[in-house]
């Protein structure tokens, strides 16, 4: 999990840096999201902020969401429909997340022989990429020692 009150100086300086506001909400909301050692749900933050600020509505969590994403703090996990904190949002290039599907655990890979491939790959196709997402989900080393999971050889035979 990263040191949350790193993540959220990097994220003051980013954002001054680029001249956009870093609300208190939006500051809530990235602290509830580095939180939590795996992906938060938008209503999961909404619970969560309505405890603390009444006022609080589905529209204000999607919108400080989608500043947070635009500015590269957070990333949305597709598979999941969550959200989870980027530990280097000065990195600009393409991400991995590799997801435990037992306790949803979330870690972010930066490889870009990967992206460029891909890049390269869909260039070569005549393709505009626009975004990419690519998730690994699997089973994390603790929840292997905890989980008897089938062999490749069971899971053929099923």
């Amino acid at each position: 999990m990263p040191d949350i009150r790193l993540l959220i100086q990097q994220a003051e300086r980013q954002c001054q840096q680029r001249g956009v506001r870093f609300t208190p909400i939006r500051r809530r909301v990235l602290e509830l999201i580095a939180s939590s050692p795996g992906g938060l749900k938008a209503y999961e933050l909404l619970d969560q902020l309505t405890s603390e600020h009444a006022s609080a509505r589905p529209p204000t969590v999607y919108r400080a969401l989608d500043f947070l994403i635009e500015q590269g703090l957070v990333h949305r996990i597709e598979s999941l429909n969550a959200y989870v904190a980027c530990p280097c949002p000065e990195h600009t290039h393409g991400f991995q997340l590799l997801i435990c599907r037992h306790c949803g655990r979330v870690e972010e890979l930066h490889l870009d022989d990967v992206n460029t491939q891909l890049s390269q790959r869909a260039q070569a196709l005549g393709f505009r990429v626009d975004r990419q997402t690519i998730e690994l989900l699997g089973s994390c080393d603790a929840c292997r020692g905890r989980v008897r999971e089938p062999s490749h050889t069971e899971s053929l035979h099923e």
